[in-house]
């Protein structure tokens, strides 16, 4: 393995033993993948995996919708396809996000066009449909491709929209710990924006709430060495 690969963290909910398709995960992480070890049988567990260990934490508190900060800077991430080496700079954005009041950060590219968020993928809606950032600078998310495998939800187009745009679409963000939330407010340039208002997420006339209830139903007990 290179030294890219030797530096991937993987994370995602477990709740009472069980996992939303972990095998997304494992493949995303690729070879690698260490022996969770003992799982926790009751709660709500955010575990921290690397190639050599497994932290298991317990979970925050998850919320219902999320708060996106646009800070000046534009996408500071070296490898935006990998989970794992741009962390820190990452975690230092989300930091400055909560500083500014918000759950998490707008990542952008020098030409102003949105990617997705520091710790989670964003998705919006268009007249055209569900739609996300472009290829190449997106993370691939375990959240939105479990629920399109679910049938849930359509697959996002890929197209570029701007920051400015951004606000005036529906929008949730997807992560593998707080599941799917509607984006209610962005913070730019020191002004606050109240997000659009939230049509159907789902093929079902699903809130977040709803679809994160129905994604649930197809979480899996994990084993020790799952595959």
């Amino acid at each position: 393995m290179n030294h890219v690969d030797c530096r991937l963290v993987d994370s995602f909910l477990v709740r009472e033993g069980r996992a939303i398709r972990p095998d997304l995960h494992r493949t995303r992480f690729g070879d690698g993948y260490p022996v969770l070890g003992e799982i926790p049988q009751e709660g709500q567990w955010f575990p921290r995996i690397t190639e050599n260990a497994v932290e298991w934490r317990l979970a925050p508190a998850l919320r219902t919708h999320s708060t996106l900060w646009v800070p000046e800077t534009v996408d500071p991430r070296e490898h935006p396809l990998l989970k794992g080496p741009d962390l820190p700079k990452l975690a230092e954005l989300r930091q400055q996000a909560r500083d500014h009041g918000a759950d998490d950060a707008v990542l952008y590219s020098a030409r102003g066009v949105v990617n997705e968020a520091a710790n989670a993928a964003i998705v919006f809606k268009d007249e055209k449909g569900l739609v996300m950032g472009p290829h190449g600078s997106v993370l691939l998310s375990t959240t939105v491709r479990a629920t399109v495998e679910a049938g849930l939800i359509d697959q996002p187009r890929r197209a570029e929209l701007s920051v400015e745009e951004a606000p005036q679409l529906p929008a949730w963000c997807a992560s593998a710990l707080h599941g799917w939330t509607p984006v209610t407010k962005w913070l730019i340039g020191g002004e606050t924006l109240a997000g659009a208002e939230h049509p159907a997420l789902g093929k079902q006339c699903q809130s977040a709430a709803e679809l994160n209830e129905q994604l649930w139903q197809s979480a899996v007990p994990l084993a020790e060495d799952y595959s």
